[in-house]
């Protein structure tokens, strides 16, 4: 995905049927590769910080944030892995 490209939602709570143009890339300004986890807490328990077992994979990983201008309702952001290029240039 760049700017000027042609997209469209291809998931979310907000899905557009209107393409919307790429503005601009905020690249890497949502999410983690990594964080402590947890691996035996009863339900109902008090997490501290020296009960870390380890560091995982996050399960979105790192996104980025892309300002889109839709045809129909102006500007707004969205995370890159919620649109979809539709143009043939990818």
């Amino acid at each position: 995905m760049k700017v000027g490209d042609l997209v469209k939602m291809k998931r979310g709570p907000f899905m557009r049927a209107m393409p919307g143009i790429v503005v601009r890339i905020d690249e890497q300004h949502y999410g983690s590769s990594t964080a402590y986890k947890v691996s035996k807490v009863e339900r109902g328990k008090c997490i501290r910080s020296n009960m870390v077992d380890f560091i995982g994979v996050t399960a979105d990983g790192i996104r980025d944030r892309v300002l889109i201008l839709w045809s129909d309702k102006g500007f707004t952001y969205e995370e890159s892995n919620r649109l979809e290029v539709i143009n043939g240039n990818t």
